[in-house]
């Protein structure tokens, strides 16, 4: 697992501020290597994956502006609201209430 401080610094206090909303759940994922994003893309085209997953190199994990925070989806939902209230883009919208990027 990555923590925050591997995400860029400026999303940095913006992921905590978010995660201070709810701090029950789990940070699961933030930076991944091209390598570990082709890993789960692919996971993610044989059926492998509870979540969707962008192919390499379109995926906001690898450039370190994007997290998955894992929590009941009553909570997700309202933690969506504030992340996009906030400028952020909430993966919920799109089948993956766990990602949020920006």
């Amino acid at each position: 697992m990555s923590g925050i401080a591997e995400l860029e610094p400026w999303l940095q206090p913006w992921a905590r501020w978010l995660i201070a909303h709810w701090p029950y759940g789990q940070l699961t994922s933030t930076y991944r290597s091209r390598r570990e994003q082709a890993q789960l893309y692919a996971d993610y085209l044989r059926g492998e994956s509870r979540y969707p997953a962008a192919p390499p190199g379109r995926s906001y994990h690898e450039f370190r502006r994007a997290f998955d925070y894992e929590a009941p989806p009553q909570i997700l939902r309202a933690l969506g609201e504030v992340w996009e209230w906030a400028g952020g883009r909430w993966g919920g919208r799109f089948r993956d209430p766990i990602h949020f990027e920006a």
